[in-house]
């Protein structure tokens, strides 16, 4: 009987694995899914299922809002790291990974904090400062010193083929600190790809996801952040954010507007309180804007080695993580809900290793702990201009780069890839830059 009983088992394993590698992954975003890959414009332009005139006239309005440069005269802030969304997130996708002591602008931030934590579990602030260095001033004047190198980290796959990793060096100087006492973590810009599907997910999914204590002993060990919720003056799990740190994508944009462009608003009003320098109207706009954008349409899933790659993905743990395929619960916006999608995250904080560690915890997130970054678009962000870096970070210049910077829960599955015969990396490679 418990032969049986072990054979049936293996067998339901086996279908449903099979299943899963023969799930076509096309519409990563369901009915958001725009099958214009190669036109830059798919994740701005308006999802295919917003039949509403009003509310396709609302997303598209949010472009203006998104991509205009602020000035001073219109709320840009004293001092501030871009003076607009789309200085970062260049035509929706990546920032280089660069901190520009010349630009008018840099894509990266330093957050910022001192030791020990508020009240509500955010990191202390640095006074004058705030939660992140600030450099630019609109009268072209830089502070802080701020400047990032990269150290090279060479290593080998086992049969023997040489690679170069490479790990920032951060060097500032802020009046009345010593740099040593002040907790860092350096942040690169993120491609805006389906913030408002992720949004969707409902709570129970995510935590049905959750495994805080390895109950399963499987050395995966996944927990949510709880983050307050400044709308509704509760803690809800956070999905936004390198470290998971917004619950919605409203306050993500409101969280940005301030501390990247010191543009006051009604989630984020300053220390003064006073008018917000961004207007509910355009709040709105700009959250739609991203809510209700398009996703790109995974490629080529039909390609054999593309075929090969997703097995292969599958078969060394990567989606142990980032999870392919998830269920959106009811949204204000019927466009968002009841959706089949496929972001390749479990919206879930994972250690991973001292390697991409640093000493700034956040909420519940601990100094190596990071949100699994959703992988969909992956490929179609490679290709909207900026130079592609990947992890929180933007330490690795490949794909390739950043599965060997995995570490922690994520180190068997790193090993596991490395140790693969170099024509199934590449197609794990291929598999991926087809998303």
């Amino acid at each position: 009987m418990v032969k049986r009983f072990g054979t049936l088992l293996l067998l339901s394993l086996s279908t449903l694995v099979g299943r899963a590698i023969a799930q076509d992954l096309t519409e990563l975003g369901g009915d958001l899914t725009n099958h214009v890959f190669y036109n830059r414009n798919a994740i701005q332009l308006t999802a295919p299922n917003v039949t509403s005139e009003v509310t396709r006239l609302l997303q598209l309005n949010g472009f203006s809002v998104f991509h205009r440069i602020v000035t001073p005269s219109q709320g840009l802030g004293p001092v501030f790291n871009h003076n607009s969304c789309g200085s970062c997130h260049v035509n929706n996708g990546r920032g280089r990974a660069v901190i520009d002591p010349i630009a008018s602008g840099t894509p990266m931030v330093v957050k910022v904090s001192l030791k020990g934590m508020k009240d509500n579990g955010a990191p202390t602030d640095v006074p004058g400062v705030g939660e992140q260095i600030r450099d630019h001033r609109a009268s072209g004047k830089r502070q802080y010193d701020l400047r990032l190198r990269w150290k090279e980290v060479e290593g080998k796959y086992p049969d023997g083929t040489k690679y170069k990793l490479r790990k920032p060096d951060l060097d500032f100087k802020i009046p009345g600190y010593q740099s040593r006492k002040i907790r860092t973590s350096i942040r690169a810009t993120s491609p805006v790809l389906g913030p408002g599907l992720l949004e969707a997910v409902s709570e129970d999914t995510i935590l049905a996801l959750s495994d805080p204590d390895d109950s399963n002993n499987d050395g995966i060990s996944g927990k949510p952040q709880y983050v307050p919720d400044i709308r509704s003056n509760t803690k809800k799990i956070g999905r936004f954010g390198w470290r998971a740190s917004h619950p919605t994508t409203e306050q993500q944009s409101s969280a940005a507007a301030f501390h990247d462009m010191g543009v006051t608003n009604a989630l984020f009003p300053g220390s003064g309180g006073g008018t917000s320098e961004m207007t509910d109207e355009d709040l709105s706009l700009l959250t739609i804007y991203q809510q209700l954008g398009g996703m790109p349409a995974a490629q080529n899933q039909d390609d054999p080695t593309v075929i090969r790659g997703k097995e292969l993905f599958q078969q060394v743990g990567c989606d142990d993580c980032h999870t392919m395929t998830l269920t959106t619960g009811t949204h204000a916006l019927a466009e968002l809900s009841n959706q089949t999608i496929h972001p390749f995250t479990d919206l879930l904080l994972h250690s991973m290793g001292s390697g991409l560690a640093d000493k700034r915890r956040e909420f519940e997130a601990l100094g190596g702990e990071w949100k699994t970054a959703p992988l969909w678009g992956l490929g179609f962000s490679i290709k909207l201009g900026s130079k592609a870096s990947f992890l929180h970070d933007g330490r690795a210049r490949t794909i390739a780069e950043a599965i060997l910077w995995h570490g922690g829960e994520s180190a068997k599955s790193r090993d596991d890839f490395k140790a693969l015969p170099k024509a199934d990396r590449k197609a794990l490679l291929a598999f991926l830059k087809s998303l």
